[in-house]
């Protein structure tokens, strides 16, 4: 097969993977089928079998695409934030800014990431979560190293990462573009709660 053609079904699959895509978000998993994603591709339910033997092999290939870019987006937000900046402060607000402005770009890969996964079979679905889990180590590790060096108190450190993640991750459901709080106003209020708490000063 030439260089040319092996590049056209490369094309092609990632066209596939985009509709299909569309797809899930707008009806579920559940309730696509090969022959709607091949209608919306604009190839016959044939062409769409070269490709991906089966709609569970879609599914899986997003998944594991989501979980790329949430851990790459992770890693880059955190390398960035340690070299750029010594405040903790400073480090916290960039590292969620980061990956909250990533995770919501990408909220429709989420979206299948957390709602769909129970899709895919035991051996599979597991795959996807070693991501999910790789990605809470980045910033587990990230944090366990600023308690370290004593710059946030010593505190049960799973605990603390777990609370940061569901904070940023409600987002996707209650954040508007429109509202009067940019991400990064959002974001700062988050991390200054984490920091300093929201008891007034007692008289």
């Amino acid at each position: 097969m030439e260089k040319k053609d092996i590049a056209n079904m490369h094309q092609t699959a990632q066209i596939i993977l985009e509709k299909a895509h569309e797809l899930f978000v707008e009806k579920g998993y559940e309730r696509s089928s090969m022959r709607e994603i091949a209608e919306r591709v604009g190839i016959s339910k044939a062409a769409l079998y070269h490709h991906f033997k089966n709609k569970e092999e879609i599914l899986f290939t997003l998944c594991v695409q989501a979980g790329e870019i949430i851990n790459e987006d992770m890693r880059q937000a955190i390398l960035k934030s340690e070299t750029q900046y010594s405040n903790v402060r400073d480090q916290l607000v960039n590292i969620l800014y980061d990956y909250t402005i990533g995770y919501l770009k990408h909220k429709n890969f989420n979206k299948i990431l957390f709602f769909e996964i129970e899709s895919l079979p035991p051996e599979k679905r597991e795959i996807i979560i070693n991501y999910e889990r790789s990605n809470v180590a980045q910033f587990k590790n990230y944090l366990r190293r600023i308690m370290e060096q004593g710059k946030i108190k010593k505190t049960n450190i799973t605990v603390l990462t777990f609370c940061f993640f569901a904070t940023v991750q409600w987002l996707y459901f209650w954040y508007k573009k429109d509202g009067q709080l940019s991400i990064r106003e959002i974001i700062e209020y988050i991390v200054d709660y984490f920091l300093y708490g929201i008891i007034g000063d007692e008289k």
